[in-house]
């Protein structure tokens, strides 16, 4: 049988430092019990883009404490036999890394650590505008396929991987149970040329190539460490690179692109799309049957899903758990149904790099500044990267029809039911308003679900008997 492990992400600017992170474990454990806990970046970083622009993957950034405290973290989680899961950035670093610095130096040894042309391709970034940023000090252009701030390494350099060795090496020696790896698969340029479509990003030139597992493979595998990978352009994601992933370097892979099939065109969050019900829970019956697979109804990349979905959090918790569910994903505040944040309509209250991509974009486009933030009010993933309410979260320990017990009520069903564990999947029917009914079986027994996120009916789980074992009214 697959192994079940159940994650918890953790984005740690909104619950605060290391040591608050650690007080906030054992009410965390008392309902969730993860099996990781997954922390966004931590590391020394600018914080250009929340931490995902490193400066130092050895230090941990001063605004979250020291090394002392990371030990302390980790010693509190494995009280409560839970392994801490390190974001390691690894496509790009900050321009204020001392590798790009030497590089931007023509430094012999660093001038090859990172992408440099002598003249730039029409590749996109993911946050808007060219891929390729003029350096006055190289007289070369480097490649970001994020922000400007955060320039491609280079993996054809043994070195790079030499790099990351250590690092990892290092880490593991704090005591660290793995890894997610962000934008794991596109690390590795086939060519250099000029996209066929001038509008998509670069990283189309070299989706997943075989160097890149390679180089994952050398990294990750047979390091006795939990790890998941984020790879992009999940919404074109093919089972055979799936299993190209997981089966040499991963234990799971984390999929944004199964949940942004939802309600958006290739994860951009540039429109309000109405959500495609059909299209969301057909990618996800191909999906979760897959024992690698991390089933995430929400995460730091997107708004909070009871407000995305205008639905009770209670029937996105039954989808996420009902369905088969190997490495499922918890995002902090989830399992209190928290809903998005009442975010300023000024776009300069917004620290998301992707929040102000969208609104200049929306702008050029001719939208006023109220139509422009009305969008990214409600699809900005900042919505999700607010502070915990912590008094929230102990009100709801303690109220038995709380959205925090029904979570911990699934998740102990999820772990202990064979039928939920290990059961085959069979659709019933997907309707467009919104209506999901499948079966799980496992031999003799089956449990019907039906899931409506209308709201017209109830939602419920029955046994083989008729008999309702879960109901959402």
């Amino acid at each position: 049988m697959a192994k079940h492990r159940l994650i918890y992400q953790i984005y740690p600017s909104a619950i605060g430092d290391l040591r608050d992170i650690a007080a906030k474990i054992p009410l965390i454990a008392a309902k969730i019990q993860p099996d990781y806990i997954w922390l966004s970046p931590i590391f020394e970083s600018p914080w250009i883009d929340g931490g995902y622009d490193v400066s130092d993957y050895c230090k941990i950034d001063r605004r979250f404490g020291t090394m002392n405290d990371f030990r302390h973290l980790v010693a509190v989680a494995k009280k409560y036999k839970i392994g801490i899961l390190l974001d390691l950035v690894i496509n790009h670093t900050s321009i204020d890394h001392t590798w790009f610095k030497k590089s931007e130096l023509h430094d012999s040894w660093y001038k090859d650590y990172y992408v440099w042309l002598e003249k730039p391709l029409n590749w996109k970034s993911f946050f808007g505008g060219p891929a390729f940023d003029y350096s006055a000090l190289r007289d070369k252009y480097y490649l970001h396929l994020y922000d400007r701030a955060q320039p491609d390494l280079n993996f054809k350099n043994p070195r790079v991987i030499k790099e990351f060795k250590n690092i990892i090496d290092f880490w593991k020696k704090e005591g660290i149970a793995g890894f997610r790896v962000d934008s794991a698969n596109i690390l590795a340029e086939n060519n250099f040329r000029m996209g066929r479509i001038p509008g998509l990003p670069g990283f189309f030139s070299y989706y997943q190539t075989k160097d890149t597992v390679a180089i994952l493979e050398k990294l990750l595998a047979n390091k006795g460490l939990f790890t998941i990978a984020e790879p992009v352009g999940g919404e074109l994601y093919s089972k055979r690179k799936f299993h190209e992933l997981t089966n040499k370097a991963f234990d799971a892979s984390f999929n944004v692109g199964t949940l942004d099939v939802a309600d958006s065109l290739f994860s951009i969050k540039d429109r309000v799309y109405p959500v495609n019900y059909r299209r969301w829970f057909k990618k996800l019956s191909k999906w979760a049957p897959e024992p690698a697979f991390s089933m995430a109804i929400e995460s730091h990349d997107a708004p909070r899903a009871p407000s995305r979905f205008d639905v009770n959090p209670r029937v996105l918790a039954m989808l996420q758990f009902l369905l088969p569910s190997y490495n499922p994903c918890i995002y902090q505040g989830q399992e209190l149904g928290t809903l998005n944040a009442d975010l300023s309509m000024n776009i300069n209250d917004y620290p998301g790099v992707q929040s102000r991509q969208v609104y200049r974009r929306l702008r050029r486009e001719g939208k006023t500044k109220r139509q422009a933030m009305s969008v990214v009010r409600r699809t900005s993933r900042d919505n999700a990267r607010q502070p915990i309410d912590w008094g929230e979260y102990i009100l709801q320990h303690r109220h038995h029809d709380s959205v925090l017990n029904f979570y911990s009520e699934i998740i102990q069903l999820w772990r202990s039911d064979p039928v939920i564990k290990d059961g085959s999947l069979k659709v019933v029917r997907i309707k467009k308003n919104g209506v999901f009914d499948f079966y799980r079986k496992l031999g003799k027994k089956k449990y019907f679900v039906h899931l409506d996120f209308s709201g017209k009916t109830h939602s419920y789980l029955k046994d083989d008997h008729g008999d309702i074992v879960i109901i959402v009214k």
